[in-house]
């Protein structure tokens, strides 16, 4: 199912980031940018249904929605091994040996870290660490992995592209940042900006 967006419209205080917009999104690996106050954090988050606050209509399905942003989503005291199994439960995740070997890869085998321990990029990696062990139909990445190590995002960047060329996701990211040339290869670029969504030259 495709992401559509249907005579949208959205203001945040005096700015208007939707100008009654009509917009479809595939499935497939997107990069959002725009100016810095455009709205790619609002939209990013009208799509994940956090924010309801808009005209119009957003046709999209949020059965399987994995949205991530810069909050730490860790609990004290526990370790990183415990957080992830408490997300695997709440989202009712049960990871193949498979999948988990991928996980403790991406942690660098410090799984028994304390979480109040653990560096920024370590808390980062909680959420995003969610990719490798589901299939999830929409998957936005909202400057998440801006304090990852280059060796973590290569690993992010692998299986972000995996699930774009089965045609398994929409996933949308946005990153000032992060610079992985796998990743940004074999993505479409959507800007935001004047009220308005439009495809834009990678390249550019």
């Amino acid at each position: 199912m495709s992401l559509e967006f249907v005579e949208c419209t959205k203001k945040f205080k005096n700015n208007l980031i939707l100008d009654k917009v009509n917009f479809k999104i595939s499935k497939g690996l997107f990069n959002l940018t725009g100016r810095n106050g455009a709205g790619k954090s609002t939209l990013l988050k009208m799509i994940s249904g956090l924010d309801k606050k808009y005209s119009g209509n957003i046709i999209a399905n949020n059965k399987s929605t994995l949205y991530l942003n810069v909050d730490p989503i860790g609990i004290h005291p526990f370790t990183i091994k415990e957080n992830l199994e408490i997300l695997w439960n709440t989202f009712n995740i049960t990871p193949s040996t498979k999948q988990l070997s991928k996980v403790n890869d991406f942690f660098d085998d410090n799984l028994d870290v304390s979480y109040s321990r653990a560096s920024t990029g370590m808390k980062a990696k909680l959420g995003l660490s969610l990719i490798f062990v589901k299939d999830w139909e929409t998957i936005l990445i909202d400057e998440t992995m801006s304090s990852l190590d280059s060796e973590s995002i290569d690993m992010l960047a692998e299986s972000l592209v995996n699930l774009s060329a089965k045609e398994i996701s929409t996933i949308i990211y946005v990153s000032h940042s992060m610079v992985n040339v796998h990743l940004k290869d074999n993505s479409s670029a959507i800007c935001i900006g004047e009220g308005n969504l439009s495809w834009k030259n990678m390249q550019s």
